[in-house]
């Protein structure tokens, strides 16, 4: 196997990923987000739906760049561990 440097940069770790059982809180969220969606898009005109629309598109940036920024935090935390352990207790 290759470093764990290596195979990240290959793209063959990733940590954005995961399995869902059917019976989880994550997958019975998702559930109720769309029944709510679908009914209210249901409600609403076709101005409406495209604001709707617009206003979703707007939060899905904002928690890709929310997502992004934590794991740049994350990343950033564990190197400094990391320079932490290697420099003051070697």
């Amino acid at each position: 196997m290759n470093s764990i440097l290596d195979e990240f940069y290959m793209g063959n770790l990733g940590f954005d990923s995961h399995y869902y059982g059917q019976n989880s809180p994550f997958v019975k969220a998702a559930k109720k987000k769309l029944d709510c969606k679908e009914k209210l898009m249901a409600l609403l005109d076709e101005e409406g739906k495209e604001l709707f629309e617009e206003y979703t598109d707007a939060q899905s940036d904002m928690e890709e760049i929310t997502h992004y920024q934590i794991y740049l935090d994350a990343l950033k935390f564990g190197v400094l561990f990391m320079h932490e352990i290697f420099t003051e207790y070697n």
